[in-house]
């Protein structure tokens, strides 16, 4: 690795764990200068404005868990993507596998601002999962079944975010049984009934 691509890591990094910390408007310059960079303006000089620093955090660990992803939808059958539970631990899963420790943080801070849609062909997994997921909703109006598919992957942020910060308080948290936990959560969440049809019961 070059010089120049290895101060551009180095801020990368900075990038994220300085906002999952201390939020979005952290100033660039400290991120330049928990990177190593004497000069103030290094954030600039590798990213033009702050979302785009934003985008490339983004980009360099979603790319690998939508290649992850991918691999395991084409290995899916119709019945397994007819459960709520296999459709989310592919979309929880691959976080479990992030090098990142900040990465589930920085999405809970940055999650509004993010691109919605897909960047480049490699990002083509998360939303044909929201798809899925969608599909799952027992609602009846499309609108409203993509409001509850937003508020689980709002709600798997927080969680996700949780755990990492459970992971960095005290090593050795079972990751497994963290993610499983996370996802059955989720999954009551999608498939909840209904507000009316559940108060007749």
């Amino acid at each position: 690795m070059d010089r120049g691509a290895r101060a551009r890591e180095e801020l990368l990094d900075a990038a994220e764990r300085l906002i999952a910390e201390h939020g979005f408007e952290v100033p660039l310059r400290d991120i330049a200068k928990a990177a190593g960079q004497r000069n103030n303006s290094a954030v600039n000089y590798y990213f033009r404005t702050r979302q785009d620093l934003i985008d490339a955090v983004v980009a360099r660990r979603l790319v690998p868990m939508e290649v992850e992803r991918q691999a395991l939808l084409d290995r899916m059958s119709d019945e397994q993507m007819a459960d709520a539970h296999a459709v989310l631990r592919i979309l929880v899963g691959p976080f479990f596998h992030s090098e990142g420790t900040h990465y589930a943080r920085f999405l809970e801070v940055v999650r509004i601002r993010l691109n919605r849609e897909p960047q480049s062909p490699a990002e083509s997994a998360w939303p044909s999962i929201l798809d899925a997921l969608a599909r799952l909703v027992p609602l009846k109006e499309r609108s409203a079944r993509e409001n509850r598919v937003s508020a689980v992957a709002t709600t798997m942020f927080a969680l996700l975010a949780d755990h990492e910060r459970q992971v960095e308080a005290r090593e050795g948290l079972p990751r497994q049984d963290s993610r499983d936990e996370i996802v059955t959560m989720l999954a009551a969440m999608l498939t909840a009934a209904p507000v009316a049809a559940a108060a007749t019961r």
